[in-house]
């Protein structure tokens, strides 16, 4: 399931932080396109899945990110930067893929990508809960 939240700066939340396995990532992927079709600027915030197949799946929906022309990228946790590496591989990406190592890390980025018409999807990590950056950012609204 995913909620939908406008954010007081003209942010959309795409919340699926409770996502964690490869269709429900892929299906929130594809409503994330959906706003870049519509013109926002579009950035997934992911950790790591769970499931048997975690580096196939990793990899697959790093390319996917790519596929989909979603522009940011910010992968939270070591353990989940195959994600990264893919989108990397899939595209000539210029800084659009960012790994970083926590959650702290993950919002300061996702802070600087906000404004009107921007759509954040967060997705969940079963290692790293994305909770607290979706209630962080659920905290500023109109």
């Amino acid at each position: 399931m995913m909620d939908v939240v406008a954010l007081a700066d003209g942010t959309i939340l795409l919340d699926a932080h409770d996502a964690t396995d490869f269709d429900a990532v892929k299906h929130a992927q594809r409503a994330l396109a959906e706003y870049r079709i519509n013109g926002f600027d579009t950035v997934h915030v992911a950790g790591l899945l769970g499931g048997e197949n975690v580096a196939d799946d990793l990899d697959a929906l790093g390319r996917v990110n790519v596929r989909l022309n979603i522009h940011h990228l910010v992968v939270v946790g070591e353990k989940a930067h195959g994600m990264h590496r893919a989108a990397e591989h899939e595209g000539s990406w210029d800084g659009e893929s960012i790994p970083v190592s926590d959650v702290a890390r993950a919002y300061d980025e996702i802070t600087s990508l906000r404004g009107p018409r921007v759509a954040i999807l967060v997705t969940g990590g079963v290692d790293t809960s994305l909770g607290e950056i979706v209630e962080r950012l659920k905290g500023d609204r109109p």
